[in-house]
């Protein structure tokens, strides 16, 4: 049988990018893409704010040729239009990018979702991307959620079905960028404790050091940590009965941390001759110039783009988070109050900026990361196929508002998806401009976020016992204002029956 050694596909180049296309007939001859199941991968990208004008996020309207009804109010969809001019290519004016990253090949892998609600105010937050809806400004403590839960990212991450085997597993997920964003139980495994913060890393070379550990001698022994604690443990949890309920449950979380710190001990990389990258992301983000510097901004993402490529391939890791707090703008000042807070105003300055910012990011991070997965794994499959790469925004097209969240997509994750696609969930009849901009409507979706988010659990081979938490089909809680208000009324949201459903023309 011919073997494919990993620096075949691997190299150093400054940071740690992808080399070599793949090569068919190199496979054993009984390979074949329809007869092999290929691991699945997931992540997600979000950025501070969002406020981008319909117009300037969405395609156009056009494309929507089709429809459908969902709790009685028609929703549309079609299929994405790619213009290519003057060797830019372009979706929307945010969706567009030199020609030779947005092909025609990539269009087609993508998804633009439009009208997904999260149907009460939870302003300036980043629980809201992925499921932990708790974590909000709390600017408003009368309306809302504060309970904390776990986010899809480690649901995934400690799940036996999108890890029916953690050989190689260096690390189950990564997490990346300005915090705040993963979450999860204090004690995964058992899924208890508190829910709590993952810590964020800032460094390409220590993310690298983490997921490529260099093979020990296979002679070598080492004795388990746990086994050394082990008896000290089960003696001080079960036979002092000063210990009360809280510090045992701290105990049992000490003790999963460690069982997991010893897996990952035992774990070798599936790669070899791994060139270990010469450049740190930090050595851009020391720059005093960076708050305001694009080009220092893509060089940071995109070293961590290579690094979540690469363990993607030798299969090290599965799932990575990105937390993106910069604003890919030569804007100096404050951005929220002088940028963010004005991009309703209908002269359209400060939306311009806007505008050019979240471009920035689609182009230098977003689609940098999906052509990096764009590699085939075997003929006609290509890693990114297996995966969702999914970019979210903090707010819909007003700042604060969580009417219309954007979900831009790439990969199908394994067929789930019908991708090419653009589906607009707004209902058309319900108009929220509340006189903040009257050339900019607002209209609440038909889709709840927490139906998104199950559908992407369900598109990661999760079973609905293992992510629907609260027994209502979709993920993370569900809330609906007892009256209406300024920001919005439950009578708009009556579909809570409908967060397990699969979404009309993407599933």
């Amino acid at each position: 049988m011919t073997s494919l050694n990993r620096r075949q596909f691997l190299r150093g180049a400054g940071g740690f990018t992808l080399a070599l296309p793949f090569l068919p007939s190199l496979l054993p001859r009984s390979a074949s893409a329809q007869d092999t199941v290929f691991p699945k991968r997931f992540v997600a990208m979000a950025t501070h704010h969002g406020g981008i004008w319909n117009q300037n996020m969405y395609p156009d309207l056009s494309t929507l040729t089709e429809s459908t009804a969902i709790s009685g109010q028609t929703v549309r969809g079609g299929a994405l239009q790619l213009e290519t001019a003057a060797g830019k290519a372009s979706l929307s004016r945010v969706l567009s990018a030199d020609s030779a990253a947005l092909t025609s090949s990539i269009a087609e892998k993508m998804m633009v979702l439009q009208g997904i609600d999260v149907p009460w105010y939870i302003a300036h937050h980043t629980g809201g991307h992925l499921g932990n809806y708790g974590r909000n400004d709390g600017n408003d403590p009368t309306t809302g959620i504060t309970e904390f839960r776990p986010t899809i990212d480690q649901i995934m991450a400690w799940s036996p079905s999108f890890y029916p085997s953690l050989d190689g597993v260096l690390e189950r997920s990564l997490v990346i960028g300005d915090g705040r964003l993963s979450y999860n139980w204090s004690s995964p495994s058992t899924r208890a404790g508190e829910v709590q913060d993952i810590a964020a890393e800032h460094s390409s070379l220590a993310l690298f050091n983490r997921i490529f550990v260099p093979n020990e001698d296979p002679t070598s022994t080492r004795t388990p940590v746990v086994d050394r604690v082990m008896e000290n443990y089960r003696r001080l949890r079960n036979g002092n009965r000063r210990v009360s309920a809280a510090d045992k449950q701290r105990l049992d979380d000490h003790m999963d941390r460690i069982g997991e710190l010893q897996r990952r001990l035992n774990t070798t990389s599936n790669c070899v001759d791994i060139v270990v990258p010469t450049v740190d992301s930090r050595s851009y983000r020391s720059q005093s110039s960076y708050p305001y510097d694009p080009a220092a901004m893509e060089g940071f993402w995109q070293l961590h783009n290579d690094v979540i490529a690469a363990a993607f391939l030798c299969n090290s890791c599965r799932v990575a988070t990105m937390h993106c707090g910069d604003t890919f703008s030569t804007f100096q000042g404050d951005w929220h109050q002088s940028v963010a807070h004005k991009a309703n105003l209908p002269a359209g300055v400060e939306q311009e900026v806007i505008v050019e910012g979240h471009q920035n990011f689609f182009e230098a991070v977003f689609l940098d990361l999906v052509k990096k997965l764009d590699v085939e794994e075997a003929p006609g499959v290509s890693m990114l196929d297996n995966s969702l790469v999914m970019w979210s925004q903090e707010s819909g097209n007003h700042t604060h508002h969580s009417f219309s969240l954007p979900i831009v997509t790439a990969g199908s994750a394994g067929g789930f998806f019908k991708t090419g696609r653009y589906a607009d969930y707004r209902n058309l009849l319900i108009d929220k401009s509340a006189g903040e901009n009257p050339t900019e409507l607002m209209h609440p979706g038909l889709v709840m976020h927490n139906q998104w988010l199950a559908n992407v659990c369900r598109s990661m081979g999760l079973s609905p016992a293992e992510f629907d938490l609260e027994g209502n089909g979709g993920y993370g809680i569900f809330y609906t204002q007892p009256s209406a208000n300024w920001y919005c009324d439950p009578a708009w949201y009556n579909n809570r029956a409908g967060l397990g459903d699969l979404m009309p023309f993407i599933t």
